[in-house]
């Protein structure tokens, strides 16, 4: 039995008009055309930031910086020093051709690694305030803590008698001082050590310490801050 299909139950097809092309779906970007496309975005990024980094540096100048921590007192040598390279007019900063003018200053404060060298923070000696003294002296390792003194250390100086000039429990005479300049050692007749401790005092008090350094009858006690 044949049953036959009128064409009002025929399915019913779209035709495009005549003239334009059939719609399709987009076609999907092959992952190497991704690859492609990524790479010359990020060469395109990598060069602006290049071009900013450029504008960046433009009218930099190199200045001298601290490679080694230097404290106050100490000479500035050659080593201790490197380059920065910094933007724009910084007055303050020591320009790297002055380099002759730090090499073999002394430092004025404690000069940290990494920061720049800056105007007055070195000198060819160090300044001795009003009313002030500075001291050598002559110690054995036995007169002084075995502890390394340091510039800025506050100390006290003390008369040491020996043998019949020490009274029982007579006090002590000792006089306030401040470290400024780290031991150096040095050799007597005989060949033994001494340390020369460079030590700021009252002027007043200036004489009675050197004369007890003179006759070897001083000792050095390092105290807090406190």
């Amino acid at each position: 039995m044949t049953t036959e299909v009128t064409s009002e139950e025929a399915p019913k097809t779209t035709q495009a008009p005549a003239g334009l092309p059939r719609r399709t779906k987009k076609p999907k970007l092959p992952s190497r055309r991704k690859g492609y496309v990524a790479a010359v975005l990020a060469l395109a990024i990598l060069g602006a930031s290049l071009a900013w980094v450029g504008t960046r540096s433009t009218g930099s100048h190199e200045v001298l910086s601290l490679k080694n921590d230097v404290l106050r007192g100490q000479t500035i040598t050659q080593e201790d020093l490197t380059s920065l390279s910094v933007e724009g007019d910084q007055p303050q900063f020591i320009d790297i051709n002055r380099q002759t003018d730090v090499v073999g200053a002394k430092a004025q404060a404690n000069l940290l690694a990494g920061s720049p060298v800056i105007e007055g923070s070195f000198a060819s000696a160090m300044p001795v305030p009003e009313g002030m003294s500075i001291v050598g002296l002559g110690l054995k390792p036995a007169n002084m803590p075995g502890r390394e003194l340091v510039p800025g250390d506050k100390v006290r100086v003390l008369l040491t008698p020996a043998g019949e000039q020490l009274a029982g429990d007579e006090q002590l005479k000792t006089i306030s001082a401040v470290v400024e300049r780290y031991p150096t050692t040095s050799e007597d007749a005989e060949g033994n050590s001494n340390f020369i401790v460079d030590i700021r005092v009252k002027k007043a008090d200036a004489p009675r310490i050197a004369t007890w350094s003179a006759a070897g009858l001083v000792g050095l006690v390092l105290d807090g801050d406190k």
